[in-house]
């Protein structure tokens, strides 16, 4: 095969031949009724991606700020590590409804783009190879281990696909070429992803460092030359991209990168020996996402060819010295501690480990492209190509001694690749025998797409996906109760669930929540939840434990809860979509004010405006922040000095054991089994009270798994995922006095307690606050994502007034257009003071750093364009002159 289109056709078409066709074995849709959603795509970014969608077609508002972000943040940290890829415009053609459809075709489409930049590289490089060559290991880079245990984190893969395009141009780069190509694939990955951007440039440094000092490449220029014409390009890349990256990492120092530890250990993480266990077809499971080794498969074919590299005395020694230095960096990367930190972005990743393995696999791929030129050009040298086989039996020699070990490898494993192995060996052997037959590069290539595919089949099967409906059916349940929530309500409110799919259900149900799942989430948000009771971690927050005054504070205007349903059909939909996150008795104070055909819509009375004026003349510091109740005690009293305290402590008086051995002190106790067989509890009386709601505290250490919670036989859902102490709501009574029953059942032998308190609100008081707060309230009169603008009423000089709009210096206030700083209250949120009379009171946000970003940008286009320009006019007059 000569043609090179031909060959650019088919690396493209076989990738996709072989994912779409385990796509139609496993149902995914569009394909059948099974998606490519699992774990962090089924949880995280399908949401994302139907914010895009709404984003970009509906409310453009919302790309700098969301209100479906928790209680409100910053969205371009947001876009700049998910939704930056170029593909994600498919989402925009398609209704939400085939969200999960899309998804699968994006994912089809980028593992068919790398094959094809692949093949573009190999062809640019090597153009005598023949082009089944080509093809074979344009398939085996489109498909190595990296790519399948990442599948379901697409938004790294658009870096994988433009590596061989930056590699290339820094190939030409090196060569005293154009630096053009070099340019614009490093500047587009670091525009599209950041993070992946970050170890691509990593990885290329380390190549062109150790390449020159190694003078290992050809070049008619000076290697110190060389050198500093790639540290420019590299500079131009990286300010090309500053409109992006600036407010990134102003955006990720307010979040996990604020808040993270730097801990260099000077460790192994594992013997690096280890490592050879993932060049085994097939060597992966679900155990290794959340904690492995490097997922590196790359086929038989390559690890015979880049062992044989270093045995042919026709490949140049300097070019051997740097590729085996760069392949030892690469491997001590992927093992010792300090050096896969930095790789990370100096954060330790949470699962997915060595997410930079993809450049060694690459590192790897392009040695044996390169030895395979040189057996085609100078012949083989057995005694190399025995050894590097010999090397690949010692290697399976120590897989079988600590096999027991690995628990992701299987006899048939083995097996597979001992198969591919011998075929593989003998093909190449073959082909060296009888050069001239020319059927051999075109077995070879069908081995080794076989080999990468088989691989894909065998490593995927182990891993359970979501249904297609666990999306598209919730999304239109979701969807249906927000819009008529918002058409009785369009001004601002938020709303929360007693039901979740995700913890990211705001993007999704187009909404204004207080939940989210983000690797941007604002660490002061985390933090407030974490005060306020609310389970939340670096990752995540979920309003999934209020209180009466919470939901009033924070303009929790509207609940969802699942309807009561008596047909077959509903009830399945409910049970299947509309799974439960938390129990909230106290919902009956809120009354039903709609319905959708799942989903009562409740309305909170007491829920506050976005903005209002406080009772008290100043606000402090919120400084007991000990426990929920203190720093919403200390909330509310700050607010209105006039509401006494909200909640009560109650006694825990009559307790009844079960199973259990008696505790001195149920609060920080622990219960321990009587008989190991059999259940074990505390039985708590506790009575009630008319128009009060009842609430226990729980501290982290009572897990999910050690307790349940039941009222009067009933169980109690809860979401205990927290750093701190959550409220659980146990009964809310409305009509009279009574006596309720609390249970906590002990799930293991030995349950600890912690913090166990009961407390009671008053919800009279609680109307009471929110009556006294809503005298003078900020009244919207335009609102988006990111400007709000209304009026307010101050009835006294100096005065305040608070919102429930999370602080950042990327808000800007004006009063009566004049700008004014604002403050940050509670540890959260934004407020600003205000003389006495009616004012008009805007907030604008802006990202930080984008200013400064785009200008950095659009100067370096400029001054590039203007370099062009000049270098085009001297030709011209050069050419002029001549004639």
């Amino acid at each position: 095969m000569k043609s090179k289109r031909l060959t650019l056709f088919l690396s493209f078409l076989v990738p996709t031949l072989i994912v779409t066709g385990y796509f139609i074995y496993r149902g995914f849709a569009p394909f059948g009724s099974s998606s490519v959603m699992t774990v962090d795509m089924g949880q995280q970014y399908v949401d994302f991606f139907s914010y895009f969608r709404t984003t970009l077609l509906h409310d453009p508002s919302g790309f700098f700020y969301s209100f479906g972000k928790a209680l409100g943040g910053d969205m371009l940290g947001t876009w700049s590590y998910y939704l930056m890829s170029p593909f994600n415009l498919l989402l925009l053609l398609f209704p939400l409804s085939k969200l999960p459809s899309v998804v699968a075709i994006i994912t089809i489409l980028k593992y068919a783009f790398a094959g094809l930049t692949s093949a573009i590289l190999f062809i640019k490089t090597r153009p005598q190879i023949n082009g089944w060559i080509t093809v074979g290991f344009a398939t085996t880079y489109s498909l190595i281990g990296w790519m399948v245990a990442n599948q379901l984190n697409i938004l790294w893969v658009d870096g994988v696909i433009l590596l061989p395009l930056i590699f290339l141009g820094l190939n030409q780069l090196l060569k005293g070429q154009s630096t053009k190509l070099y340019i614009i694939s490093l500047a587009a990955v670091l525009m599209i992803n950041y993070y992946i951007g970050w170890m691509i440039a990593i990885f290329v440094g380390a190549y062109t460092v150790i390449f020159t000092l190694c003078k290992a490449y050809e070049t008619t220029q000076s290697y110190l030359k060389v050198f500093l014409k790639w540290l420019g390009a590299s500079l131009v890349s990286g300010v090309l991209a500053a409109w992006i990256l600036i407010p990134t990492f102003k955006a990720l120092a307010s979040s996990k990168m604020g808040v993270q530890q730097l801990i260099f250990a000077f460790k192994f993480e594992y013997n690096p020996l280890n490592m050879i266990a993932k060049f085994v077809n097939g060597a992966f499971d679900f155990t290794q996402l959340p904690k492995g080794t490097p997922n590196i498969f790359v086929g038989s074919a390559v690890l015979i060819l880049f062992l044989y590299s270093f045995f042919s005395p026709t490949i140049n020694r300097r070019r051997k010295i740097a590729n085996g230095l760069l392949t030892a960096f690469l491997v001590l990367s992927m093992s010792f501690q300090p050096l896969d930190v930095i790789w990370h972005g100096m954060a330790a990743p949470v699962w997915y480990p060595y997410r930079f393995s993809f450049v060694f696999s690459f590192l790897l791929i392009v040695i044996a492209f390169e030895a395979l030129a040189d057996i085609l050009a100078n012949g083989v040298v057995w005694w190399g190509f025995a050894s590097s086989l010999g090397l690949m039996v010692l290697g399976f020699i120590y897989i079988l001694i600590i096999l027991k070990k690995l628990t992701f490898l299987t006899p048939l494993k083995l097996v597979i690749t001992v198969i591919f192995l011998l075929i593989t060996a003998g093909l190449l052997f073959a082909w060296q025998r009888y050069p001239q037959k020319r059927f051999f590069p075109l077995l070879l290539c069908v081995v080794m797409a076989a080999e990468m595919g088989t691989n894909f089949v065998t490593s995927l099967n182990g891993l359970s996906y979501l249904p297609n409906a666990n999306y598209t059916e919730f999304s239109k349940l979701i969807r249906q109760a927000s819009t008529k929530a918002n058409k009785m309500d369009p001004n601002f409110h938020r709303i929360a669930e007693t039901f979740n799919r995700t913890r990211n259900d705001p993007f999704t149900g187009n909404f204004n929540g207080g939940s989210v799942f983000s690797s941007t989430l604002e660490t002061s948000t985390t933090q407030f939840f974490n005060n306020m009771g609310n389970p939340s971690d670096v990752y995540y927050a979920v309003y999934a434990n209020g209180t009466t005054f919470t939901d009033s504070l924070l303009s929790m205007k509207y609940y969802f809860t699942a309807r009561k349903v008596t047909g077959a059909n509903e009830t399945r939909k409910s049970l299947n979509y509309l799974v439960p996150l938390t129990s909230r008795p106290d919902l009956n104070n809120y009354p039903v004010k709609a319905q959708t055909d799942l989903i009562n819509i409740h309305e909170n009375p007491n829920a506050l405006p976005l903005g209002f004026m406080t009772r008290a003349q100043y606000m402090f510091p919120i400084n007991n922040m000990a426990d929920p109740i203190s720093y919403q005690t200390e909330i509310a009293s700050q607010l209105d000095p006039t509401v006494k305290n909200i909640f009560t402590p109650i006694p825990i008086t009559h307790v009844k054991y079960d199973n259990a051995y008696p505790l001195v002190n149920i609060s920080n106790g622990v219960i321990r089994k009587r008989d190991k067989t059999e259940p074990a509890s505390l039985d708590i009386t506790v009575p009630v009270q008319k128009h009060h709601s009842y609430y226990v505290s729980l501290g982290p250490r009572m897990s999910q798994q050690a307790f349940t919670y039941q009222v009067n036989g009933k169980t109690l859902q809860q979401y205990r995922a927290s750093a701190k102490d959550t409220l659980l709501n146990l009964s809310s009574v409305k009509g009279t006095d009574k006596t309720i029953h609390f249970k906590i059942l002990a799930n293991v032998n030995r349950a600890p307690l912690q913090n166990v308190y009961l407390y009671s609100v008053d919800n009279t008081k609680v109307a009471t606050f929110a009556n006294h707060l809503k005298q003078n309230p900020y009244r919207i009169t335009k609102y988006t994502n990111s400007e709000i603008t209304g009026t307010i009423n101050s009835p006294r000089d100096n005065g305040t007034m608070v919102t429930t709009i999370p602080y950042s210096k990327g808000w800007h206030a004006s009063v009566d257009g004049r700008t004014v700083t604002p403050k940050q209250w509670a540890h959260e949120f934004m407020a600003i003071n205000l003389g006495k009379g009616h004012h008009v009171v805007k907030f604008t946000y802006f990202p930080l750093g984008l200013s400064l970003g785009l200008t950095i940008s659009l100067t370096t286009l400029g001054l590039i364009i203007l370099f062009l320009g000049f270098q085009i006019y001297k030709r011209r007059r050069s050419t002029t002159h001549t004639e």
